[in-house]
């Protein structure tokens, strides 16, 4: 199911639920990393994998994400479609 921004992804969870996660990190209404810590205080979906796909490449936007919950941040410029499948199915 794809959204149009981090907002929308939180109501289409809350509504619908998902069993994993992957979001942008540069979005409007709600970043990915604002989703990530959002789901991760949430108590229905805590421990619903997510995975953020970003063009921000510091180490600082990495720990970020990481210390927001995300499972895994890749790097779009390294983007590898066999690592993203590989982490979904590992996440599952």
């Amino acid at each position: 199911i794809a959204v149009a921004d981090g907002a929308a992804a939180w109501r289409q969870l809350q509504d619908v639920g998902a069993d994993l996660v992957v979001t942008d990190v540069e979005m409007p209404r709600m970043d990915g990393v604002a989703l990530t810590e959002t789901i991760r205080a949430s108590a229905k979906l805590r421990d619903l994998p997510v995975i953020l796909v970003t063009a921000l490449e510091s180490e600082a936007d990495r720990r970020r994400g990481l210390e927001a919950g995300a499972n895994a941040y890749l790097v779009k410029s390294a983007f590898d479609q066999r690592e993203l499948l590989d982490l979904v199915r590992d996440l599952l």
